[in-house]
């Protein structure tokens, strides 16, 4: 019996290898997936190391972009500790973020997260927005998601969390303003 190579056996494997990472990675809970020490980055493949020290930087500075002052929430492990849970979606996000550091340096021969001019970083991410869309609207729903489910916003909010089980029950009346909220 002769193996004999094609493109599609190797597109056939690479395919199952993701997909079975996928279910591996998503069966083992989050907490062995976090690791207080992300400067290095961590692998999602033998020898494929994903979001170093700078790709750190570039995607807190885009998070910050997206919704600002999100880094007091603590977005950065938020990110980090889903991003080591979901080896695709860190391979992802990492291209997307590599893709927007390129596009910087070639503009502004600077690192995205060195941008200080306020019109300089606009007009780089409304170029990523329209030229790398998937990315930006993925990178935008998870930062707005875990901005939005963190209870010190709730109270910026005055929402009282979740109705169950705890939080307004009555459906009927709106929720008057949290005593919290100052």
């Amino acid at each position: 019996m002769e193996l004999k190579s094609s493109r599609r056996k190797f597109l056939k494997t690479v395919a199952a290898g993701v997909i079975g990472g996928e279910i591996l990675t998503g069966a083992a809970p989050a907490v062995l997936a976090k690791n207080d020490n992300d400067t290095g980055g961590f692998e999602i493949q033998k020898g494929f190391t994903v979001f170093n020290e700078t790709t750190q930087k570039n995607m807190m500075k885009l998070a910050e972009t997206i919704i600002p002052g999100c880094e007091s929430i603590g977005m950065k492990q938020k990110l980090m500790q889903f991003l080591r849970a979901s080896k695709g979606a860190a391979g992802f996000f990492d291209a997307g973020i590599w893709n927007i550091e390129a596009v910087c340096r070639k503009k502004f021969n600077v690192s995205f997260y060195a941008l200080e001019n306020k019109s300089d970083v606009d007009l780089l991410v409304k170029y990523i927005r329209s030229r790398n869309r998937g990315f930006f609207q993925s990178f935008k729903k998870v930062v707005i998601q875990f901005y939005y489910s963190d209870p010190r916003v709730w109270k910026k909010l005055a929402y009282d969390g979740p109705p169950q089980p705890k939080g307004f029950m009555d459906y009927t009346e709106l929720p008057k303003a949290s005593d919290k909220v100052k």
